[in-house]
């Protein structure tokens, strides 16, 4: 009897030494509207989320992206739930997004986690594409379509080369102040490398298109210049 009981405390505290399989997680949830709709310029709007974690309180909640979205989490941090109310108002036309992320805390044994939620918007009004091609003759001719729901209003351009070598100039503009809906019209960019430069048979020029729509990132055309002449 006296050996038995021996080897069953050797069991037990083999199972106790290994510890992982007494964790537990405590996961996040979040449910609310994913997406938005579409919605009008210059207009607020409010949707709610509940947050709630699986075993241990919510440590944190948090958002991200356009900052046209904004959130109160101000009732979460301590509790296992919370009602989450979040924001949005965009005075420019154009695609919205912006992510949720809620995380639980750690306590003895239950690990935290976090679960992200994206959320997206559409705002009715302008908006644009642009393309760039080389013309083979150290130029580049940029194509703006109009591709919102209004028309593109007050277009303007900045010229710029990449790594600021060289320099981009503009020198042709078929864009209007108004860019209906559908249309489109074109620029055309013209590099050149400067005197004490190092000339390589490339050039970079990117353009960047404004108006009354959210603004894209620079489009970038590489150039195959053509060779010096003798």
């Amino acid at each position: 009897m006296k050996r038995l009981l021996i080897i069953l405390a050797f069991v037990a505290g083999s199972a106790f030494a290994g510890g992982t399989a007494y964790y537990i997680t405590s996961r996040v949830t979040i449910t609310g509207p994913y997406d938005w709709g579409v919605l009008q310029q210059s207009t607020a709007y409010e949707n709610d989320y509940n947050v709630s974690a699986s075993a241990s309180a919510l440590a944190d909640v948090s958002i991200s992206g356009d900052p046209e979205f904004m959130l109160d989490a101000s009732a979460c941090p301590g509790v296992r739930s919370c009602s989450v109310p979040v924001s949005f108002t965009a005075d420019l036309g154009g695609d919205y997004t912006a992510t949720i992320v809620g995380t639980s805390s750690s306590r003895y044994r239950v690990r935290g986690s976090s679960t992200a939620q994206l959320i997206t918007a559409h705002v009715v009004g302008a908006n644009y594409s642009l393309v760039g091609m080389d013309n083979g003759d150290a130029t580049g001719t940029f194509t703006l379509t109009s591709t919102g729901e209004a028309d593109l209003v007050g277009p303007t351009f900045a010229a710029t080369t990449w790594n600021s070598v060289g320099t981009a100039t503009i020198t042709a503009n078929t864009c209007g102040d108004l860019v209906p809906s559908g249309t489109s019209c074109t620029v055309t960019v013209a590099f050149s490398f400067g005197t004490d430069e190092f000339v390589s048979g490339y050039g970079y020029v990117l353009l960047q298109a404004y108006g009354n729509t959210r603004q894209q990132d620079p489009v970038r055309v590489t150039l195959v210049l053509p060779a010096a002449a003798e």
